[in-house]
């Protein structure tokens, strides 16, 4: 199949399965979730969930040939983001991870790595963005075998143009990549018009790969691209 034969979509409610799976099968950098935690389905909670929920007019799809592989959900305020994932989302997917380990349904080592990072850790690691600044922001992730044609670049514009016309004056996203490894960042930076605005090491997939990992912001201040388009 070839992703420049793709095309790009408003998601609709058929998708939201397709969106889930991606998150999935995507989660680690291109890479299963199951490799770092063994219940999948928080990944999708955390995130998609909010935004197919509650701002499913700002996401996006890649279908090629009738199959969807690939998606950008968008954000249109941050704070507003903030305030339902810690009243609603958090909440919940803090009571099923509880249950699953009162009733011994959590049974790799991986999985415990990765709670234990995000007790000690993960607030230490994580960024205080300037939201007043860069109120947007998006997550996007697209099967391995579609990267590289495209279809990147075309979601990216897609969710660019809806902030642009609801008036969001700024967006960020935050990647993580290996040490070593800048193409995304360096993709986003000079196809998209962001600027890496923080970089710290991120700890959380370290001991499944062997690998350093370094977390990066990046911001964008939603005017035209210097290719003239949204």
């Amino acid at each position: 199949m070839n992703p420049k034969e793709g095309i790009i979509r408003p998601f609709e409610e058929r998708d939201r399965e397709s969106v889930r799976a991606i998150c999935r099968r995507t989660g680690q950098k291109g890479r299963p979730t199951r490799i770092f935690f063994e219940d999948e389905d928080i990944i999708p909670m955390i995130y998609a969930d909010y935004y197919l929920d509650n701002e499913s007019d700002s996401c996006f799809v890649a279908e090629v040939d009738g199959k969807v592989v690939g998606y950008i959900l968008g954000c249109l305020d941050t704070r507003r983001y903030n305030k339902v994932m810690f009243t609603r989302v958090y909440p919940r997917v803090c009571l099923r991870i509880f249950w699953k380990i009162l009733t011994l349904q959590y049974r790799k080592k991986r999985t415990y790595t990765t709670l234990w990072w995000v007790i000690s850790r993960g607030w230490s690691e994580g960024f205080s963005v300037p939201i007043h600044r860069y109120p947007g922001h998006i997550h996007f992730n697209l099967e391995s075998g579609y990267r590289g044609g495209g279809l990147g670049k075309r979601l990216s514009i897609a969710a660019g143009r809806r902030m642009f016309e609801k008036g969001v004056i700024g967006s960020h996203c935050i990647i993580r990549e290996e040490e070593g490894d800048n193409s995304l960042s360096g993709f986003l930076c000079r196809e998209r018009g962001y600027n890496i605005l923080e970089i710290k090491r991120n700890t959380v997939w370290e001991k499944v790969t062997g690998k350093r990992w370094y977390a990066k912001l990046l911001v964008r201040d939603l005017h035209s691209d210097h290719d003239g388009e949204i």
